[in-house]
Parts: C-alpha cells; sequence; structure tokens
C-alpha cells in the first residue's frame, strides 16, 4: 500500500497518522461526495461551472475522486488539456484536492468533487454582467462543438446570425418561439436516433455594420446557408 506523502487527510485537514490511502474510502471524502446540491451564485463559481470541459469532469467526479491522469481517460484526452480546466474548478471551490499519493515516479493528485450536483441561481447584486451567463455557456457549447467536429462530415450543420430592429413586444414572441422549438427538440429525442446539438440565443445590442471586418463575417455565414 503506497503511503502519502502528508500526514493529514486532505478532504478537511485533520491530522493524521496517515493521511488516507485510497481516497474513495476516505470518510471524510465520502462525507463531501454526498452533499447532493450546491449552489452556485457568485462570478467566481458561475465562471467556473459554466463550461463544457469543466461539466464534463465534474461528471466524471461523481463516481469518485480521480486524478487528472483518470479523468482524461473517461474523457478521451490528453491529462494537459485538462490542468487549467482542474486549476479553475479547484479555485473556484466544486473541486477539492483530497489526497496525494508517492509512486516513486511521480506525485499522483486525487480530486473530488464538493457536491455531485450544482445549480446556477446567481445573485444579480453581486455579479458584474448576470445577464452574460447564458451567453458564455452558449460560447462554451460551440468551443466543444469546434473541438469536436471533424474538418470533413456529410452531416448539416446551420448557423444563423441575423440582426433586426424589432419592439420589446416582439422580441418576446421571438424567445417564446425559441422556447418552443427547444422544447419539440427535446421531444424529438429516441434511443436509436443520431446525436445533435441545438444551441439558440437571442439577445439585445447592435451590430456596427460599419465595421468592415462585421460585414465580412456576416457575408460569409451567409454564404454558407445558400
Amino acid at each position: 500500500m503506497l503511503r502519502s506523502v502528508r500526514p493529514r487527510c486532505y478532504a478537511c485537514e485533520a491530522s493524521l497518522e496517515y493521511a488516507c490511502l485510497k481516497a474513495s474510502e476516505c470518510a471524510n471524502v465520502r462525507a463531501m461526495a454526498t452533499d447532493t446540491h450546491r449552489t452556485l451564485s457568485t462570478d467566481a463559481e458561475i465562471s467556473a461551472y459554466l463550461h463544457r470541459s469543466r461539466m464534463a469532469i465534474l461528471d466524471v467526479l461523481r463516481d469518485g475522486a480521480a486524478t487528472s491522469t483518470q479523468i482524461a481517460a473517461r474523457l478521451g484526452v490528453h491529462p494537459a488539456n485538462l490542468t487549467r480546466h482542474i486549476r479553475v474548478l479547484e479555485e473556484a471551490g466544486l473541486v477539492a484536492l483530497v489526497e496525494k499519493r508517492d509512486t516513486g515516479r511521480n506525485l499522483e493528485k486525487y480530486y473530488a468533487a464538493t457536491a455531485r450536483r450544482f445549480r446556477v441561481a446567481p445573485e444579480t447584486s453581486t455579479l458584474t454582467a448576470p445577464h452574460k451567463i447564458a451567453l458564455t455557456f452558449a460560447r462554451s457549447e460551440l468551443s466543444a462543438a469546434l473541438v469536436r467536429l471533424p474538418d470533413e462530415t456529410t452531416d448539416p450543420v446551420t448557423a444563423l446570425v441575423l440582426r433586426a430592429n424589432v419592439t420589446p413586444e416582439m422580441a418576446k414572441v421571438f424567445v417564446e418561439e425559441l422556447a418552443g422549438l427547444a422544447e419539440r427538440f427535446s421531444a424529438a429525442d429516441r434511443g436509436d436516433g443520431q446525436a445533435y446539438q441545438l444551441v439558440l440565443a437571442m439577445y439585445p445590442g447592435a451590430v456596427d455594420t460599419n465595421d468592415e471586418r462585421q460585414q465580412i463575417r456576416l457575408a460569409a455565414r451567409m454564404e454558407t446557408q445558400r
């Protein structure tokens, strides 16, 4: 059995004769993992959580403490790709270092999620830009799609970027229609189907059409739809 390098439990800082030799057997780690829900309300917590890669890491850690190498193996990525994401989660308090093992060749660090489920409930008085939370998550989804999608595919990929001047009342109507489309998309889910992602967003803000670079981007998007 491997001995941890420091005589304490990393889950609660309790002084022990030996630090926990197996994170999954540590009562303190188990107690941490059984915190069913945790509400995220601060900028740091929400920014750390609303990222596809970091949500995937937390999903893996539902099954118990793991090293970055073990997490990477579950996600099919290189461990180096997770280093920054784990650090962000740890700094925000969503994961915690619960054990270190000296294998003789390297130092293995085991991380555990501080809850099994997380709920985003921002306190608007403490957030610098609460209205950007949804767009932050949408951006994360699209960034992950760019990484996952192959350079060549026969499956349809559709992107529409539109601008219109409408009344607030009409804007509410469009939001309701987008919500209806999202419900129909979810209702169409079936086990023998093919996986698709749908990202919908509607937000206020004028596009400066005098910006030549913006015109080029919009024109390029329009060409892809023809």
